[in-house]
C-alpha cells in the first residue's frame, strides 16, 4: 500500500465540528501515514496542538497567519512557548498575502518575528503568499533563516519562481487546485519529485471530482495522483517520495 501524509490542514476549524473524528478515521482508513494541522493564529495554534496531543499521527505547527495580523496582537513569548511543544513541528502558515490584507508592514514585522522563532526552536517554515513572491524572497535573502529552511504551501506559479525558492532551500507543495486546470500545473514538470511535498489546504481547494465541496485529508491522495499523470510516473513513486520528503522536513517520529 502506498501512504501518502497530508502535510497542511485545517482540522480544527468550525468546518469540521460535527464529524472531525470520523474524517480523521477515514483519513487513516484511506492510507495516510500522517497529518499536519496547521495553527492559523492564537487559538488556532493551541487548538491544533490539542488535536496532535490526542492523535499519535497528527502533528501540528503555530503561526499568526498574514490574513488575521490586523485582527490578533502578535505575542511573541507566547507562540515561542508554544512552539516548544513535542508535537510541534513546524512555524507557520506565515509569510505575506496582499490580496487580502493591506497592512504589509505589519505582515512583514510578523513575518520575521515567526521566522526567529522558527530559529530558536530549530523548527521549519510553511509559507504562505499570495500576490506577494517578489517581497517574501528579498526578506528570505535579507534574514537569516532556520536549518531545515521549511516549504511554500499551495504553490501554483511557474518554474521560474519555483527555483527561487528551491535555490534558498525551500521544498515546494502543491493542493488540490492543481487538478483545476494547466494554470496551476505550470512547475510540476520541472520541480524535482525530491522538492515536493503534498497538502489539502482542507477545508478549502478541495480536488476534482470534489471541487465546491469541503475537502479532507483522505483527498490528498488526488493531489499525488496528478502530479504522477503530470510527471507520467508511477503513482506510488510519488507517494513513496512526498512522504519520505515530509518525514524529513518536519523530523516526523514515524517510520
Amino acid at each position: 500500500m502506498s501512504y501518502l501524509i497530508d502535510s497542511h490542514s485545517h482540522l480544527d476549524f468550525e468546518d469540521f465540528d460535527k464529524d472531525r473524528d470520523s474524517v480523521i478515521q477515514r483519513a487513516f482508513d484511506s492510507g495516510l501515514k500522517a497529518i499536519i494541522t496547521i495553527g492559523t493564529n492564537l487559538e488556532s495554534s493551541k487548538k491544533s496542538i490539542a488535536l496532535a496531543e490526542k492523535y499519535e499521527n497528527i502533528f501540528a505547527t503555530v503561526s499568526l497567519h498574514p490574513i488575521d495580523v490586523d485582527k490578533e496582537e502578535f505575542i511573541g513569548l507566547t507562540f515561542l512557548d508554544l512552539a516548544h511543544h513535542p508535537k510541534v513541528v513546524a512555524i507557520g502558515e506565515t509569510g505575506l498575502d496582499y490580496y487580502h490584507s493591506s497592512d504589509k508592514e505589519k505582515q512583514k514585522q510578523v513575518f520575521q518575528k515567526l521566522v526567529q522563532i522558527a530559529i530558536e526552536v530549530e523548527k521549519p517554515i510553511i509559507i504562505h503568499s499570495r500576490d506577494a513572491d517578489e517581497d517574501i524572497l528579498f526578506l528570505l535573502k535579507e534574514m537569516a533563516l532556520p536549518k531545515s529552511r521549511g516549504v511554500i504551501h499551495c504553490f501554483g506559479r511557474d518554474y521560474e519562481m519555483a527555483k527561487k525558492f528551491l535555490d534558498l532551500g525551500f521544498l515546494i507543495s502543491y493542493t488540490g487546485n492543481i487538478t483545476y486546470g494547466s494554470e496551476r500545473q505550470k512547475s510540476i514538470t520541472e520541480v524535482p519529485l525530491e522538492k515536493i511535498i503534498v497538502e489539502t489546504d482542507c477545508p478549502f481547494l478541495a480536488p476534482v471530482p470534489f471541487r465546491g465541496q469541503r475537502n479532507e485529508p483522505s483527498c490528498v491522495k488526488y493531489v499525488a495522483e496528478k502530479i504522477a499523470e503530470i510527471k507520467k510516473i508511477d503513482f506510488s513513486a510519488v507517494a513513496e517520495q512526498t512522504t519520505k520528503n515530509c518525514i524529513k522536513l518536519f523530523n516526523l517520529p514515524i517510520i
